[in-house]
Order: structure tokens, then sequence, then C-alpha cells
């Protein structure tokens, strides 16, 4: 299994807050072979709106689109998350998305 249909599995088994915590830098699976914020100016646009996506998943889910809160308005960015993976998931390496995969394996209710 690949790194991209990995993320998108744990997206699926509601881990936004796992994948939030590999963008982030947070994440005690992240290692040199992670990159990080990519450096292509177009890259790191796509990786900014990234994290503000995996953010709104991580706290409102993915049943909405648009969530307001505390009088703000927040919404998720799936084309943008769908842009990033489909150029391979760019600062997250699969090594380390693997070793979380295998320390953290998915279960049949996921």
């Amino acid at each position: 299994m690949g790194k991209v249909e990995i993320i998108r599995l744990m997206l699926r088994a509601g881990r936004a807050k796992d994948m939030l915590d590999f963008v982030e830098g947070e994440s005690r699976y992240l290692s040199e072979a992670s990159d990080g914020a990519p450096q292509d100016p177009e890259l790191k646009r796509i990786w900014i709106m990234v994290v503000h996506h995996l953010r709104f998943l991580a706290e409102f889910g993915d049943d909405v689109s648009v969530q307001s809160s505390g009088g703000r308005v927040y919404r998720s960015y799936p084309e943008e998350f769908d842009k990033w993976l489909s150029a391979g998931a760019p600062g997250i390496s699969e090594i380390d998305i693997k070793r979380y995969i295998e320390e953290n394996p998915f279960d049949g209710n996921e």
C-alpha cells in the first residue's frame, strides 16, 4: 500500500488529527525523511490549505464543509487536499507514514 492510499484510509478511519500532526511537524513518526512544507510556491500554498483542511476535519469531522464556532466561520478544503494527494503528498515521507501504520494498524471497525 502506498503513501497516498494510506493517507486516504487514515481520513476515512477518522484519523485526521494524526494526519494533522504529520503536516504540522508534531507527529512522533516524523523523521529526516519527511521534508515538511514544500519550497515550490504552488505546492506551499496547497500545503497551507491542507493544514486548514485537516484542522477542520479534526475539529468538526467530515459531515459538513462549513462550520461556525465562536463567531468565526471555518470551511474544509477537499479540492486542495486532493491536489496535494495527486502530487504525491509532498513533504511527508512514505517511510514515516508506513511506520505510523505499522504501529497503528487499521482494524475492521475503521
